[in-house]
């Protein structure tokens, strides 16, 4: 299988990604064939072969295709599953959206999974990474707990990499870490970008030196530009990129040296962002992201509703390949009672910056009453937090708020933080 990887990567690296003709061209045709799959050999989907002509395809007709949500996949999944598909044994059940509480169960087959990992390696080299150089991932999720440095596993071998758990932080750990990374020196760093977030603010709150300058890769929720910065300072200047990717669809987009925004991994997925009439919206604007998968043929998700809003970053006509920025969860907006919303970041850049706060999550429960759990510093201060809830305040006004001291913020189970999220339905 590492050998199927290599290959798909070898054959991607000699793609331009600034190519925007060729990439939509390759994109496309890659669409057809995972329709015509789906057309006929999928329950779901089977319906759609009549009134969709494959041999002069559109977006105007890929608009007629449903969208699928999470409780398609919950209630109809039995449905979405290729019966004739041949390689069974390569197929893997999977779990996702543990973030929302509410799990998904899916299927994927090892060739989604060598593209998976080779448009992964794909942003690598778009970021000037050599997939052998020496690494280290700040990585941790409760599934993948046992994988310690103990285990033998011959891919990071060969890549000189150890897996710091972050899971758990605590100043100790942190130290711990720094000591290791220092000593090691990599030349990449891959992490959660909330936990190496917490590291730089630790390295610049206590002036520690850091000996190397690696790149660094961040995933798993928006890379603010607060946050950029705090990692940039704390790593001598690294270069940092946001890379967007989930469980369900694997690679979806990252940054890179060669564009502005976040390129679209074309060989792995097709992405829409849609309005919420499920019309897509144009360049500059937000919307919800759509994705088909492109190298699943025993369980395709086509044009799924991931969960997830981005600003759109390019005039393409048929889909995008260009990402301004993903926005975050679209549990990461906050319901006022006159019908507006806040979306998420505005809450979290009130927290940037604030000495006397190690974490903080903000949770709606009712349109009448947010929780807003702390974890303190040793700085901590009352009229730091003061200010902090004038602007909460001010932003959702009749609305208590009830301020919860704690030791931690919890996980998700896939080792995620959900800083803003609401658990009212709108």
């Amino acid at each position: 299988m590492y050998k199927e990887i290599l290959q798909v990567f070898e054959s991607l690296k000699k793609k331009d990604v600034t190519n925007i003709k060729d990439n939509s061209d390759f994109q496309i045709r890659k669409l057809i064939r995972v329709l015509d799959i789906s057309f006929n050999n999928i329950p779901h989907h089977k319906g759609l072969k009549s009134i969709i002509d494959l041999d002069n395809f559109s977006y105007k007709d890929f608009l007629e295709v449903p969208l699928m949500t999470k409780e398609i996949i919950r209630t109809k999944g039995h449905d979405l599953i290729n019966r004739n598909y041949k390689n069974v044994k390569g197929v893997i059940k999977n779990t996702s959206g543990g973030s929302t509480g509410e799990p998904v169960e899916f299927y994927r087959t090892k060739n989604q999974w060598a593209h998976g990992m080779a448009n992964y390696y794909y942003a690598l080299h778009l970021n000037n990474v050599n997939i052998y150089d020496k690494s280290r991932d700040l990585w941790g999720a409760e599934r993948d707990m046992y994988r310690s440095d103990t285990r033998f596993d011959l891919r990071s071998f060969v890549q000189n990499k150890v897996t710091l758990n972050t899971f758990l932080l605590s100043d100790d750990i942190i130290e711990g870490y720094i000591e290791r990374l220092n000593a090691f020196k990599p030349k990449f760093i891959k992490a959660y970008v909330h936990s190496i977030y917490d590291i730089s603010k630790y390295i610049n709150r206590n002036n520690i030196s850091i000996e190397f300058r690696p790149v660094i890769h961040c995933t798993t929720g928006p890379l603010y530009p607060e946050m950029r910065q705090e990692i940039k300072t704390a790593f001598n200047n690294a270069h940092v990129y946001n890379y967007y990717g989930s469980r369900e669809v694997s690679a979806i987009a990252s940054e890179n040296l060669q564009s502005e925004g976040m390129s679209v991994l074309f060989d792995n997925v097709f992405v829409e962002v849609l309005d919420s009439s499920g019309r897509p919206v144009n360049k500059g604007e937000e919307g919800d992201v759509v994705v088909t998968t492109l190298n699943n043929f025993y369980m395709p998700l086509i044009r799924y509703k991931i969960g997830d809003r981005a600003i759109k970053g390019d005039d393409l006509l048929f889909g995008t390949l260009n990402l301004s920025t993903v926005v975050g969860r679209t549990l990461g907006v906050i319901y006022r009672k006159d019908g507006s919303k806040l979306d998420g970041q505005f809450f979290t850049t009130l927290f940037f910056g604030k000495k006397g706060i190690k974490n903080f999550q903000l949770v709606q429960k009712t349109q009448d009453r947010i929780i807003l759990n702390i974890v303190k510093s040793e700085l901590y201060n009352d009229n730091e937090l003061d200010q902090i809830l004038n602007r909460i305040e001010s932003a959702v006004p009749d609305v208590e708020i009830d301020v919860v001291f704690c030791e931690k913020i919890d996980l998700t189970a896939t080792g995620k933080i959900m800083y803003v999220y609401s658990e009212i339905e709108m």
